[in-house]
């Protein structure tokens, strides 16, 4: 296989990270940048990812940091280096989304339970149909996010392997 045919094969999956990207409504740019670092041997300053890509290095500043707020990039210090700034990507996607998991959506859920368990101490007293009504869904919302937050402490605490057997498991059982 020549260089050619790997640098070819390579785009293509760099171009599969920007239209990912696309479709978690980030910019192609951050998709081709991740992919570039997901090929990288080594950490990669901004410099280096500006001149492999060819966006500004303001651009590539910008993604740099909404890739590390997705834990798809970690940020580096190398020795020698003074301050300046080294990126890597993140290879193991279950971490992704484990930390994804555990920041954003269990903030969400943190979020809504405070929301729900206030709404429900407020309409505790109340003695209107809408109230019950009311309160009925939100107790029933909460049953939701208290399983939801169940299985993201599953799921962030699981190794991918763990939690495929355990699916595949429950998958069988269910199927029988």
């Amino acid at each position: 296989m020549s260089e050619t045919d790997v640098d070819a094969a390579r785009e293509r999956v760099i171009e599969g990270f920007e239209r990912s990207a696309e479709i978690y409504g980030l910019s192609r740019s951050y998709g081709r940048l991740y992919g570039i670092l997901f090929f990288a041997h080594d950490p990669m300053s901004l410099d280096d990812l500006a001149a492999d890509s060819g966006f500004a290095k303001s651009t590539v500043s910008t993604a740099m940091s909404e890739l590390e707020r997705f834990h798809m990039v970690h940020r580096r210090s190398l020795p020698g280096e003074g301050k300046r700034a080294f990126f890597e990507a993140e290879r193991d996607f279950w971490r992704i989304v484990q930390e994804l998991l555990d920041r954003e959506v269990r903030r969400e859920i943190d979020t809504m339970t405070r929301a729900l368990d206030d709404a429900e101490a407020a309409l505790e007293t109340a003695d209107t149909e809408r109230a019950r009504t009311d309160l009925e869904r939100i107790r029933d919302l909460q049953r939701v996010y208290a399983q939801s937050e169940r299985l993201v402490d599953l799921a962030t605490s699981a190794s991918a392997d763990r939690l495929r057997t355990a699916l595949s498991t429950l998958s069988e059982t269910l199927r029988r």
